[in-house]
């Protein structure tokens, strides 16, 4: 002991060799060489790569998804902008960032040289400076954990805030002006604005926070490093030979690389189209349901589904390819040439190792330090020149993202949208006291079709005007120019407020025929768009004043409702469309404002209702502009502007002016009697001016018939449309039994997810869906990855030879055998280069396969019968499509990550546990063992529940995207009211839980990453130490021979491999609790789907909740029968009792009632919507399913419009081929089968009254988003066109023709008798009495109903 301390001289005369040593290396000739052959070429294809980039950026682009070339941001330009954004907004947060890295790398200096002093410890057989040692490494090691795990949170709450900071930037515009709107309805240059703020803006944040992460502490490490290889060699030539080799592979690689960046954008916008076509359904699931077109829409999302999966499997295998081969130069390949440059200066004259124990040591001490400076700078810098891949998929998120951000700062800062090739806006909105006057105002559809010329018309305060016209004329058009939906592309808009984007919400109030209405209280529905806090004192509502307003409309029932309910009620789920229009007129009488636009608001309420309304606002002193087809309106009008949508209007005098016969005469060319001026161009000889000749006619008979008269008495019996009904009552409910107790399950509460099912049980469900039946791809795929984790770990254990070889050989100055080693350790570096891509390539792999095989399994249940409908309607999964789509790929994704670190770990044990035992027996082995048990039970302690947080971060995210495609899908209601600044907060509302939460788990991490880091990863160093002490003691004395010393020093080494690799290995499979419990989160959703799912699909075959009443064997009936059938709302309201009636083929219904009676929900039940709870149902055809079938059909107000062509959406769901075997044209789809089809078609547009349609548009091949480019009269008559088309024997029509002018819909129904289909309708016009042979009429909504007969 006392000879050790006395002999340090041999230790810095051998430190002193080695520097010389480096130095000649450095400076030889041949070092010189390398490098800058190395330098040269590097730079060469990295200035190539350069000047390639230069020039693709000059060409211009031929991506027909592009859209202005000047205006486009390139990528690399658009993550500048970003990153330069972000990183300002960082602040201290960097320094404190760098600081972290100056400390971390300070620690692993430390620790590095505390190694090298072990080893010579251990090597020596020194315990008490071994102990000194080691107990400095293991205070150390619990530091380095600490700032390890401090810059992960600080990196966390640096991606938070970067993300609310770019998603609030986003926003920000995003709810000014009207954005939200103008994007996705007038611009269009934006396809799923969603996407990019949900889903684009996280990822982008979290790889630049992974990226700065990494580059700081590159930076550091390298600065660092270099400096410390400078003080050994006295010179920078040994980094510049270093950097030299990072150059020139990283500049290879970068040439060799593909376009990643295009490569992952297209994927984005895969995911967000088929996340699209999920959420589109899921909110049209009803109209879906009824027309039995869930095969159809399934097709399409499949399609879309496996259109995604193709590009990725792209992806993943330009991924794989390209990841060998960086892999091997800047990975493998540098770690061989960081041996030669570490080991090569041993092998000389002058470092030759002192030919004893204490030389020897210093030596191996040296060189252990020295080893892990140059494999810190290699590493450091390796990181620098291998982030290429990683820019390339942040530089797409950054160029959709600053898209999207370019795009809404556009929309946000002016009141029109500029489109190369279309008409520019020249218009101006000027503010004006009391009166709207139109000068010279021309409107055009974003799609550039001009809809109204040259319009002058002034509306006083106190003026009413009723505008009409046909379908598609543009009567809405002209109120979202006046509200700024809709740029003004020429003339001037005077309008109390001016130019202001807020809509028509203050002194103009917008009443659309579907109100808007948001998720909250009552009082919440009436003061909309504002907030409880911008009220005043004197506007707020008390429970008296909300008691009054509703009962002006006779929904004061609503409040006992809302207390039982809660105050968060999703109204738009529970109210019907009555009752929607009635809470929107409540929310005219509160606001009471000057100006009161009526675009058909009143079409679904009673016509006594309708009356009440009319006189209430004229009570309030509110000058209506009201947007109708309805002639008895007339009656309360002064003026009606009549547009006859080929630019043409004309202005006549209403119920006190001489808007008679004379008027309109029978050609459709307005005399000048009555007719104040007329303009834009409208002419008799232009189709659509018929129409609307046609419309005014109808006003004029209305006028006629009330010969002018404008009293009260009268009035009313103009809006009553019809002279008195005479009908009988021919049977009625029976009354409540007070014995019969029906105990009824509300559907609702059936099909939500059970709380007694256990975590396994939700594990065994995925995975039984995962594994399927045909296991073999799984199998395999697994077999791959065990397969290549054990050649992997064989190689490691080889590698680990090698590396105890290599200081052997320097030991024994065996040249000849170290350059061998060398070209052995190329050849292992290939191979490791081969086997680390492949494993993630098999995991990827594996993840897509999965993903295929869980989306499958839930596609085969959703689109099965009604169930997308029952689980997302009757069950209440609002967001089945978050989790069909973000939850199953986010799932798949982390399994499959799962796999490899549970096959890893017990290879790697396995494997290195024989080599421990073959090394120290049963002793090392119990060591191992132990530790790694306390080790497991000291990180439990800590560990949180990651499970439920995981959970509840799925249900926040998926919460945030839902607000915003509900914000989209209502965005034309929200612009025309102003709601964009109250989204804006419920959206930030939002978003702020989904962060707050996401920061409360970031500050949850820190102790559990702390006692993670230190327990798996540092501290298991020391007990490999220790281990190595024990095996060299163990040896007891080693003579001083150089064969002897290389071989303790090799045994030691791979003894200190064979213990860390069995420690990392222990690491990882005490992680996988922390795994597990963070997977549990979406297991829990992705099962609970599949849960509801398989109960809907139950549901929907035995057609009850207790018992079948009607059995698929039983005959079909030639009618629609209903035998004592319980109408029964998912909530458990009682709706109609003992309901029973029978339609006869050739004997139609009409059925009536209050709003909320259930009139829609007797088809519900019919079309298999609804169960059946008791009684029976008798149908032609097939005794449940969707009413879609050659016998019934069923038209709703709003009809369904799908993706495709305009000939899809007549022959909707039925694809061209089947189309065309239907009508008997032939078996496949060719040029003249299609072409008498089209023909056939055409007839029935003629029909309907659209021939001008198909020309419009641009023939049936005309593919657009049809619910946007067709009015809802226009979509109405699609509807009717459809039904045509079908010719069923019965037809179902809910209220769709009340968008249709009354000649319309007299035609509509009149052809419909023609062709002998048999009307059951539900409507509040009494006009359509005529056309029907009975009435059933719900009376109240609690049960009672009457059965009529009409007489005739």
């Amino acid at each position: 002991m006392n000879t050790l301390s006395k002999q340090p001289a041999p230790g810095k005369q051998q430190a002193a060799k080695i520097t010389r040593q480096l130095q000649q290396l450095v400076v030889s000739r041949r070092g010189v060489a390398v490098g800058a052959v190395l330098l040269a070429g590097g730079g060469y294809v990295y200035i190539q790569q350069l000047q390639a980039q230069q020039r693709a950026h000059l060409r211009k682009p031929d991506d027909g998804l592009q859209r202005v070339t000047d205006k486009k941001r390139s990528s690399p330009a658009a993550l500048q902008s970003l990153v330069k954004y972000l990183l300002s907004l960082a602040g201290k947060r960097i320094l404190v960032l760098f600081a972290l890295s100056i400390a971390r790398t300070a620690l692993s200096n430390r620790l590095a040289r505390l190694q090298g002093h072990l080893f010579r410890a251990a090597f020596l057989r020194h315990v008490p400076l071994f102990i000194r040692n080691l107990s400095e490494n293991v205070l150390l090691c619990l530091a380095a954990a600490a700032v390890e795990s401090t810059a992960k949170t600080m990196l966390a709450h640096m991606e938070l805030k970067w993300r609310h900071r770019l998603t609030s930037r986003m926003h920000s515009p995003y709810f000014e002006n009207m954005t939200y709107y103008k994007l996705s309805y007038v611009d269009k240059q934006i396809q799923n604005p969603e996407q990019r703020i949900c889903e684009d803006i996280p990822k982008f944040t979290r790889g630049l926070a992974e990226l700065t992460g990494e580059w700081t502490n590159a930076i550091i490490d390298a600065g660092f490093y270099a400096y410390q290889l400078r003080a050994y060699s006295k010179s920078n030539k040994y980094t510049a030979a270093i950097l030299a080799y990072v150059i020139g592979a990283g500049g290879l690689t970068g040439l060799l690389a593909p376009n990643f960046g295009k490569l992952f954008k297209r994927q984005q916008e895969n995911e967000g189209a088929y996340r699209h076509l999920q959420a589109r359904l899921r909110n049209n699931a009803e109209s879906v349901a009824f027309y039995g077109g869930v095969e159809k829409e399934g097709r399409m999302i499949v399609h879309r589904f496996k259109e995604l999966l193709r590009h990725h499997e792209r992806l993943l295998r330009k991924q794989w390819q390209f990841g060998m081969v960086q892999d091997f130069l800047l990975k493998y390949l540098g770690a061989t040439a960081a041996v030669v440059l570490i080991i090569g200066p041993f092998f000389g004259n002058h470092l030759r190792p002192v030919d004893n124990v204490l030389g020897r040591a210093h030596m191996l001490s040296t060189m252990r330090y020295h080893t892990s400076v140059v494999i810190y700078l290699f590493a450091a810098l390796g990181t620098l020149g291998s982030s290429s891949r990683k820019l390339m998929r942040l530089s797409a998120y950054a160029d959709r993202i600053s898209d999207m951000q370019k795009t809404v700062r556009g929309l946000a800062s002016s009141s029109g949208v500029k489109r190369e090739g279309s008409i520019q806006p020249t218009g101006a909105i000027v503010p004006s006291e009391d009166a709207i006057a139109f000068e010279d105002a021309m409107v055009v559809t974003p799609a550039d079709a001009t809809l109204v010329r040259d319009l002058n018309l002034s509306v006083p305060a106190g003026t009413n005007l009723l505008v009409t016209g046909p379908n598609g004329s543009g009567k809405s058009s002209l109120f979202r120019v006046l509200g700024g939906l809709w740029p003004l592309t020429k003339g001037r808009i005077h309008k109390p407020g001016g130019s202001e984007g807020d809509g028509l919400s203050h002194d103009i109030f917008y009443v659309p025929q579907r109100p808007y209405v948001t998720m909250g209280t009552l009082e919440e529905q009436l003061i909309y768009p504002l907030t409880a806090s911008e009220v005043s004192a004197r506007d707020t509502i008390n429970d008296t004043r909300l008691r009054e307003l509703l009962r002006e409309v006779d929904l004061e029932y609503l409040v006992d409702r809302e207390e039982e309910l809660g105050a968060e009620v999703n109204w738009g789920e529970l109210l019907s469309l009555g009752e929607q229009q009635r809470l929107g007129m409540a929310r005219l009488f509160y606001h009471k404002p000057k100006f009161a636009i009526l675009d058909e608001c009143t079409s679904g309420v009673t016509v006594d209702m309708e009356e009440r309304f009319c006189s209430k606002v004229k009570e309030l002193g509110c000058t209506c502009i009201t947007i109708s087809h309805r002639p008895a309106l007339v009656a309360f009008h002064d003026l009606v502007l009549a547009l006859d949508g080929e630019g043409g209007w004309s202005i006549h005098e209403g119920a006190t002016g001489s808007f008679t016969e004379e008027t309109i005469p029978e050609d459709g060319v307005p005399s000048n009697g009555g007719m104040q001026r007329s303009g834009g161009g409208g002419t008799a000889d232009k189709a659509r001016t018929k129409d609307a000749a046609a419309v005014l006619q109808g006003m004029r008979a209305m006028m006629r018939n009330s010969a002018g008269s404008a009293s009260s008495a009268n009035l009313e019996g103009l809006l009553r449309e019809s002279s008195a009904v005479k009908e009988e009552v021919i049977d009625r409910a029976p009354p409540p039994d007070p014995n019969r107790q029906d105990i009824v399950l509300p559907p609702k509460a059936s099909l939500k997810p059970s709380h007694l099912v256990s975590d396994w049980q939700r594990w065994s469900c995925v995975a039984q869906e995962l594994g399927g039946k045909n296991t073999r791809q799984q199998l395999m795929q697994v077999g791959s990855i065990g397969v290549v984790i054990l050649l992997r770990t064989m190689l490691q254990d080889r590698i680990a030879s090698l590396n105890g070889r290599t200081v052997q050989l320097v030991i024994r100055q065996d040249r000849p055998a170290f350059i061998r080693l060398i070209g052995i350790s190329v050849l292992q570096s290939a191979a490791s280069a081969v086997l680390a891509p492949s494993l993630r390539h098999v995991a990827d792999a594996l993840a897509m396969t999965w993903r295929r095989r869980l989306t499958a399994a839930a596609h085969s249940r959703y689109f099965r019968g009604n169930t997308f409908y029952t689980t997302s309607q009757l069950a209440g999964m609002q967001d089945v499509d978050q989790r069909l789509t973000k939850d199953v790929d986010r799932l798949c994704t982390d399994l499959a990550e799962l796999i490899p670190t549970m096959v890893k770990p017990v290879v790697d044990i396995t494997w290195f546990s024989w080599q421990l035992w073959r090394l120290t027996g049963r002793r090392g082995m119990t060591f191992l063992y132990l530790y790694s048990f306390l080790g497991f039970a000291c990180l439990k302690l800590v560990t949180p529940d990651f499970g439920l947080l995981a959970k509840a971060e799925y249900r926040l995210e998926g919460a945030f995207r839902n607000i915003h495609t509900r914000l989209r899908t209502h965005a034309e209601s929200i612009a025309f009211f102003g709601g964009g600044p109250r989204e804006g907060r419920t959206v930030a509302a939002h978003f702020d839980r989904l962060t707050r939460h996401l920061l409360h788990v970031a500050n949850i991490r820190w102790l559990h990453s702390v006692a993670d880091d230190f327990f798996t990863k540092q501290l298991p160093f020391n007990v490999t130490w220790v281990l190595t002490l024990m095996y060299a003691l163990d040896q007891g004395h080693v003579a001083n021979d150089p064969q002897a010393q290389g071989l303790l020093v090799h045994n030691m080494r791979y003894l200190a491999s064979v213990v860390s690799n069995c420690f990392t290995a222990f690491g990882e499979l005490l992680a996988l609790n922390k795994r597990f419990a963070e997977l549990s989160g979406g297991v829990a959703r992705v099962s609970e789907m599949l849960e509801v799912m398989s109960k809907a699909d139950r549901l929907q075959k035995c057609g009850s909740l207790r018992r079948t009443h009607s059995s698929p064997r039983s005959p079909p009936s030639q009618g629609i029968e209903f035998d004592r059938v319980n109408v029964i709302a998912p909530s458990g309201k009682l709706l109609a009792r003992d309901l029973t009636f029978q339609v006869a083929p050739g004997h139609s219904i009409l059925v009536t009632g209050p709003n909320g009676s259930g009139k829609s929900s007797l088809f519900r039940l019919l079309g298999g919507l609804w169960p059946l709870t008791n009684g029976q149902i008798r149908k032609p055809g097939t005794n449940s399913g969707a009413l879609l079938s050659s016998d019934i059909f069923y038209v709703p107000q709003k009809p369904y419009t799908t993706i495709g062509t305009l000939r899809e959406q007549v022959i909707y769901p039925l694809s061209t081929a089947d189309a065309i075997a239907k009508e008997g044209l032939g078996s496949e789809v060719t040029p003249s089968s299609r072409l008498a089809l089209e023909q056939r078609l055409d007839k029935l547009m003629e029909a309907v009254r659209l021939s001008y349609l198909v020309t419009r548009e641009g023939g049936w091949g005309a593919q657009t988003e049809w619910g946007e480019t067709l009015s809802l009269g226009e979509q109405q008559r699609i509807g009717m066109a459809r039904l045509f088309f079908h010719r069923p024997k019965f037809g179902v029509l809910d209220e769709c023709t009340n968008a249709t002018s009354v000649d319309v819909e007299e035609q509509l129904y009149q052809h419909a008798a023609e062709l002998g289909i048999t009307l059951v309708t539900i409507t509040q016009r009494l006009a359509l009495v005529k056309y029907h042979d009975a009435e059933l009429r719900l009376l109240d909504g609690e049960g009672d109903w009457e059965l009529r007969r009409i007489l005739k």
